[in-house]
């Protein structure tokens, strides 16, 4: 790939909360869809977002300090490549990530900045492989793409759904792309925000960049408590201490005042009071600042405001500040009040975050009606008025949020602050889905009309609500919604969100997904209570199955549900091993998803086939030991009849899937038993060496190479693999 030398390396955002899967179509721009096959994740909009926050000034004292001097002019190869800020929540740290971003586009240099914001919000998104790809697909976004990426591109779409590149082969393109360009700048922001083992993944991968390419520089930045853990990874790292100067401040308390939406209520005493007071008591975190002027700002008098400044800065700290603007929306009037914290409630415990015109039909639906009143739903911009501050629009995802993530915490730490929320939520949906103009949609509908956007939200979610909060409302609203669930809308929407299940030819050939009964779905999303009910009103076919040959235990044992497998299994007419269309028994599936409680509960009867292989020839065991699950391989070494070295029909051990995907747990584990082949090749002639070696699994690599016969016995290995097998020691 030819190097561009464009420092504006980011590709367009397209962050989409709605799962529904559309039926095919061609699209002509074939870059725009291999970008999103690298990562679904895109920051530059993200980026946007947050520039338009920045307030001229604020934060420019990072590039005088000496750390960050040192780092930005360090040589090629140099150990201060890594700068790492850290600081409590809401003192500035993704702000500062943004300045130094906007620093290093603008420069004149050949330079190349990619980035990503990790979020409270989307981290179940952000996987090691998604992040990997994000960065990936910012530097090849704004230049032609390597023809090896392309193949890759091509072969992963030939598959059911399309395939995407694993974690190994994208830090292998990674690298390769990284050597062409001069320099490189990688910015993460907030990797406190994301999921451990997410975090373990990114920086393992980050350090082998490092370490192999002399022109990447880090910029990373978190809160303190990981800064142990970050420096396990980067030994020679500079570091700052990130707290806003009282300039900063200054800055900020400027500019509300400039925009006080009460100027006649605010004096020159008053407003010299706020410039000294503020900086002086509360000027350890922007957060603290933000919502204490607005708070101040938002009386009517000078004597309140007064009051208000004194009370503010009378050593609070966030979480004073939190409760005393919860205080002030719960005393707003009767209807303010109300919305502002059902929205609260509604952002703070929703599945995924929610768009602005998902929120607004979600807070217009009305108890116990019977049909939709477009009336009733208040605006966006009524809801962000009515939260004081505390709900903002994310503009980067197109979604609506909480001002922080410490407001998430402090909401999580205080369950008293909502009744029943779950059980609220579930209501909700379930009121929703019940309606008369939502049961009269056709099933056949591939995507939610523009004028029912929350349907999507209740279709796939109101089970996870409602196994956290059944009331008996809740019960009744599901018993109506289930009756002829394959022919609701609902179950149509939820097979699509389920597209890795449910096979898209036959969701197009059937049009909807029949035999997908109410069983199937309290089955699904684990609902004992409805189970119970669903049982008690009719004698079911307990083996009937959906489109895709899934049984109602199949779904209850897929999904990891050990109360409904528990109720199942103590039956005398259910089929613990009836396969789906694809071969897979429940046992395989429960396997597959890692539910170690289920696989544990099926492995304790005697009417269990623990070895049965699947159309491809995958047995569950197969599927344990690629996928890493060191506590389930133990579990079916000891507790089940199986061969542990059974190939499938590529060939491929479980050993060797264990090896290739740079499982070292399981590998060691299986190296220590005498009836595992560990240089045994698959069809292709490709061993468990050569697998790790090829996709970069060190840790893998040093298990194996005290057997040096295994090097031997690899028919196909290309030559930088042959390479780096002949360095080991």
């Amino acid at each position: 790939m030819a190097y561009t030398g464009n420092a504006n390396s980011f590709n367009q955002n397209s962050f989409n909360t709605n799962t529904i899967i559309q039926v095919p179509t061609p699209v002509a721009d074939d870059k725009a869809q291999l970008l999103q096959w690298l990562s679904p994740l895109e920051p530059r909009q993200r980026h946007k977002h947050i520039r338009e926050s920045q307030l001229d000034g604020i934060g420019e004292w990072i590039f005088r300090t000496n750390e960050f001097q040192r780092w930005n002019t360090a040589e090629d190869g140099s150990t201060h490549s890594v700068l790492f800020c850290h600081g409590d929540p809401g003192v500035g740290k993704t702000h500062l990530s943004s300045r130094v971003i906007d620093h290093f586009q603008g420069s004149e240099q050949d330079i190349t900045v990619t980035a990503l914001y990790c979020d409270y919000l989307d981290k179940k998104e952000q996987t090691t492989s998604n992040i990997i790809g994000a960065i990936l697909k910012q530097v090849v976004g704004d230049g032609n793409i390597p023809e090896d990426m392309r193949k890759a591109f091509e072969v992963g779409k030939r598959h059911l759904g399309g395939v995407g590149p694993r974690t190994s082969e994208l830090l292998k393109m990674l690298k390769a792309v990284l050597a062409q360009r001069q320099r490189v700048v990688i910015c993460v922001d907030g990797l406190d925000e994301s999921l451990p083992d997410h975090r373990t993944g990114l920086l393992k991968a980050l350090r082998e960049i490092i370490q192999e390419l002399p022109n990447i520089q880090l910029f990373l930045t978190a809160r303190p408590f990981i800064l142990d853990e970050i420096k396990r990874y980067f030994t020679h790292m500079d570091t700052i201490s990130v707290t806003p100067s009282k300039d900063d401040v200054k800055i900020l308390l400027k500019t509300k005042l400039e925009e006080d939406p009460e100027p006649d209520a605010m004096d020159d005493h008053l407003r010299a009071q706020i410039m000294e007071t503020i900086p002086e008591k509360v000027s350890e975190i922007f957060l603290l600042v933000s919502l204490t002027i607005e708070a101040i700002l938002g009386e009517t008098t000078i004597h309140r405001r007064r009051e208000k400044l004194e009370h503010m800065t009378n050593g609070q700290d966030v979480g004073d500040v939190y409760t005393a603007t919860l205080d002030r929306i719960k005393a707003q009037k009767k209807d303010r009040s109300r919305l502002g914290m059902e929205a609260i409630m509604w952002i703070s415990h929703s599945e995924r975050p929610l768009r602005p015109e998902e929120l607004c039909q979600a807070l217009g639906v009305q108890l116990q009606s019977e049909d939709l009143n477009n009336d009733n739903q208040p605006t966006i911009r009524t809801i962000l008025s009515c939260g004081l501050g505390l709900i903002t629009l994310d503009s980067s995802s197109a979604t609506v949020r909480l001002v922080h993530f410490t407001l998430q915490e402090y909401i999580l730490a205080n369950p008293t602050l909502f009744h029943s929320p779950h059980s609220m939520i579930a209501e909700v949906c379930l009121t929703y889905l019940n309606y008369q103009c939502i049961r009269d949609l056709p099933p056949t509908l591939w995507s939610p009309p523009p004028t029912t956007p929350f349907l999507e939200y209740a279709s796939c979610h109101w089970g996870a609500h409602a196994r956290r909060g059944t009331t008996q409302i809740v019960k009744q609203l599901v018993l109506r919604l289930l009756q002829q669930f394959d022919a609701h809308i609902a179950c149509k929407l939820l097979s699509l969100n389920e597209f890795t299940y449910f096979n898209r030819g036959t969701l197009v050939k059937q049009g909807r997904p029949l035999g997908f009964t109410a069983l199937h779905g309290a089955a699904f999303f684990g609902v004992q209570e409805i189970m119970i009910a669903l049982l008690g009103i009719k004698d079911w076919d307990l083996n009937a199955t959906d489109i895709n040959g899934g049984t109602v235990f199949s779904w209850a044992a897929r999904r990891g549900h050990d109360g409904i497998v528990k109720m199942l299994l103590e039956r005398n007419d259910v089929d613990p091993n009836r396969a789906d269309n694809s071969g897979q028994t429940p046992l395989s599936m429960a396997v597959e998803n890692g539910h170690e409680g289920t696989v544990k509960m099926l492995l304790e009867r005697n009417d269990i086939d623990f070895d049965r292989a699947d159309w491809d020839g995958r047995t569950p065991f197969s599927f344990a030991a690629g996928d890493g699950c060191e506590g389930i391989v133990e579990l079916l070494l000891e507790g089940s009849d199986i061969d542990p070295g059974r190939a499938d029909k590529k060939g491929q051990t479980p050993f060797l899937r264990a090896a290739k995907g740079g499982h070292g747990g399981v590998v060691k584990m299986l190296l220590e038993r005498n009836d595992i082949d560990p240089g045994r090749a698959d069809s292709d002639g490709r061993t468990p060496f050569s697998l790790a070696v090829e996709r970069g699994h060190v840790h893998v690599v040093k298990l194996l190479e005290e057997r040096r016969n295994l090097i031997a016995k690899s028919t196909v290995m290309d030559e930088s693999a042959k390479a780096i097998a002949m360095e080991l020691p």
